[in-house]
């Protein structure tokens, strides 16, 4: 894959994920502050607990966005994508 087509990804992930958090911003926003909450995450691991905290809120809106698509694919093509996607990792490897 080029460079502009990985900045080209990046620039669309993004903007998916701030729409993302925008529908969020206006579920979470009904949602009640009964829960108390933790501290800035600069607190706990700094600048590193800042990273990996990012990193796991976007995995895990990544992961609910390809349940819902998954959910429309047929079994066969899914099962079709994922052995492509274990070819790919192995020839991968090998080629590093």
């Amino acid at each position: 894959m080029a460079d502009s087509d990985i900045m080209q990804e990046i620039e669309e992930l993004k903007k998916q994920l701030q729409a993302l958090e925008a529908a969020k911003g206006h579920a979470g926003a009904q949602v009640s502050s009964e829960e108390p909450e933790q501290g800035p995450p600069e607190e706990a691991g700094g600048e590193a607990g800042t990273w990996l905290h990012d990193l796991i809120k976007q995995a895990e809106e990544l992961m609910g966005g390809l349940d819902l698509q998954f959910k429309d694919v047929p079994a066969k093509t899914a099962l079709v994508i994922f052995a492509l996607g274990v070819l790919m990792g192995r020839l991968l490897s090998r080629r590093g």
